[in-house]
């Protein structure tokens, strides 16, 4: 409920400056009859206006999309990759088992040759997914050639990471935290720790790899350093960590604060690919974003 109030408190303050400018111009107009009525009609109207705002954020917070991407690498590929990266699944007090079971389902449709986690499996406390053992269903997600993941900077807020390591590597899940990982389809894969724990990461450029006939993956949490990337080398950049915006208008603040706040885009001849997540933080309430996984077929 707090969360829903949250996104509530939101869309009213911009129906509230709408208000005050309305109220303004009947100071200016005279303040007459017509103008009290109009005040009463506008108040109501927006009220509506919020609430139904609210009703299809909730329903599009909880429906998910499939965003595909194709990339050609230039390598000499065997045979096309099928990659599935899920990001910001923020497991804790909103989201649990149930949601764990939905989208290992979704992921398993997919018939990927890898899936990757791109950080925030946990929203903030480990305590909600010790209860339920929510982290539990993801156990079951098939992947030709494992299931992979990095740390996001909500991963931290508990501050128990290598309890949270645990947790999922007993379910399969290969946690890369400054590592790298040399794949079977000819993809050497990195993963990095959170910009917010390792703001000037070396293992950036350490890590790359230098075989030409692979391909070089980096998988990161938030979007910070794709052009760092491509001059390293890398074919393919992954993040996520902006919800693009999770509510309209914020992803104009997104936007500014990153290169690619949401979507696909060439830098230079690597693809660079930041998700808008599963998941949600603070408010169940999308507007203006999806929440999706992206499936990546890389040739």
């Amino acid at each position: 409920m707090g969360g829903y109030w949250l996104a509530f408190f939101h869309y009213s303050a911009y129906a509230g400056i709408l208000y005050i400018l309305l109220r303004l111009a009947g100071l200016l107009a005279g303040n007459g009859a017509a103008w009290q009525h109009a005040y009463t009609l506008y108040a109501k109207g927006a009220f509506v206006v919020v609430m139904a705002i609210l009703v299809y954020g909730a329903w599009n917070a909880v429906h998910p999309v499939v965003r595909e991407v194709e990339h050609d690498t230039g390598k000499n590929l065997p045979q096309p990759v099928k990659i599935v990266l899920v990001t910001d699944i923020h497991l804790g007090s909103l989201f649990g088992r149930q949601y764990a079971v939905e989208l290992t389902e979704l992921i398993n449709r997919q018939n990927a040759d890898v899936v990757l986690f791109g950080g925030d499996q946990v929203d903030n406390s480990l305590t909600y997914l010790l209860r339920e053992k929510s982290y539990e269903p993801l156990q079951k997600i098939k992947s030709k050639y494992g299931v992979y993941g990095i740390l996001g900077n909500h991963d931290h807020f508990d501050g128990r990471i290598q309890t949270e390591l645990e947790l999922f590597r007993s379910v399969g899940f290969h946690m890369l935290v400054d590592e790298a990982v040399d794949l079977p389809c000819h993809i050497h894969l990195v993963g990095l720790e959170d910009y917010r724990s390792e703001p000037r990461n070396p293992y950036l450029e350490k890590l790359a790899g230098k075989d030409p006939g692979k391909a070089n993956l980096l998988l990161e949490h938030q979007p910070r350093r794709f052009w760092e990337a491509e001059k390293a080398g890398y074919d393919l950049y992954m993040a996520g960590h902006t919800h693009g915006g999770q509510q309209a208008p914020l992803n104009f603040v997104t936007k500014r604060m990153y290169l690619l706040d949401y979507g696909s885009k060439k830098f230079g001849n690597m693809m660079g690919i930041t998700s808008c997540g599963y998941g949600l933080w603070g408010s169940p309430v999308r507007i203006g974003s999806t929440p999706e996984i992206v499936v990546i077929t890389l040739k």
